[in-house]
């Protein structure tokens, strides 16, 4: 029998926890048991009693909180159950199709050395990839060829990076790669956790034969161009992830890391003015300012999540 905790995040989407919560029960046989936990984050809506109506279990917070502090509330949830042996962490806007997640589980029990992920799709044009996926589809030359020569796709191919709306690992390759790192608000933090998995010897797998379908936005509203605030908020928060991602980099100092996070800084600030956007440059430097503020929390993360003696060993 083969034990697997699903750790849902969910914000006000009563409109399709239920739905994603269905497609990963629907998975389950005698030789498969899941337990759903739904980490809601303070939702308004009713996302906590669909949650529950579809058979999870939701641990909730009052007010919305940070997200990775919430993603690694989940974690400690389900290692509190024993039995888990295998983790998979979850959107709420996704939905496995049938039999996605057993395929998912068979790549993870013959690589438990991983971090893996389906196949995402477009949910409202599932015969397209999701936008973000095509971005690792593309820089992952093999499964690239195979596709378009029509060779029998592989059961798995090494990807460089993994989207946060699923990635799935054992209990162990959980425990040793360690939580989702608080110094990202959202973006990036996948992206980190896959630098610090490869670091440590573990490969990052995408199971094509897998497939997720992932929604973004609401479903009963047509998607708009978000308003002028959005956008300049996601490009700072994208900003931010960009610095922090160089600072942590593991295979230079903190120093070498502090100068390229300048550099870019500078770069990034020139474009702006270039462009005539002299409020983006005064951003880019508030932002490099308040990374560069964290420089001792940083340091300490570094030495916690690159630790030499956490690494894999080889046999």
């Amino acid at each position: 029998m083969i034990n697997l905790c699903a750790v849902i995040t969910a914000y006000n989407r009563a409109d399709f926890v239920g739905t994603c919560i269905r497609s990963i029960y629907a998975d389950v046989d005698d030789t498969l048991q899941i337990r759903v936990v739904v980490m809601d984050n303070g939702s308004s809506d009713d996302t906590a009693d669909v949650a529950k109506a579809a058979g999870a279990e939701v641990l909730r917070t009052e007010d919305n909180r940070h997200i990775v502090e919430v993603i690694n509330r989940g974690f400690k949830a389900a290692y509190e159950d024993q039995s888990c042996e295998y983790i998979v962490v979850m959107n709420e806007d996704t939905e496995y199709t049938p039999g996605s997640l057993r395929r998912l589980v068979d790549a993870c029990v013959a690589n438990p050395d991983s971090v893996l992920t389906a196949m995402q799709l477009n949910y409202r044009d599932p015969e397209k990839l999701d936008g973000n996926a095509l971005n690792h589809v593309q820089a992952t030359r093999a499964l690239v060829e195979d596709a378009v020569m029509g060779r029998p796709l592989k059961d798995v191919y090494d990807v460089p990076a993994i989207i946060g709306a699923c990635m799935m690992a054992t209990r162990k390759a959980w425990e040793a790669i360690g939580e989702f790192d608080p110094l990202f608000w959202f973006y990036g933090v996948d992206d980190d956790i896959c630098t610090r998995a490869r670091w440590l010897g573990y490969r990052t797998l995408l199971v094509p034969g897998s497939q997720l379908l992932h929604a973004h936005g609401k479903l009963n509203v047509e998607l708009r161009e978000p308003d002028t605030a959005s956008v300049f908020r996601k490009w700072r928060l994208e900003l931010q992830a960009a610095f922090l991602f160089l600072l942590k980099y593991p295979n230079h100092g903190l120093l070498y890391c502090a100068l390229r996070a300048s550099w870019r800084a500078f770069k990034g600030s020139l474009t702006c003015l270039m462009k005539g956007w002299p409020r983006g440059a005064v951003h880019t430097w508030v932002v490099w300012g308040s990374c560069m503020l964290q420089l001792g929390k940083i340091a300490a993360t570094r030495r916690k999540h690159y630790d030499p003696a956490k690494k894999l060993q080889q046999d």
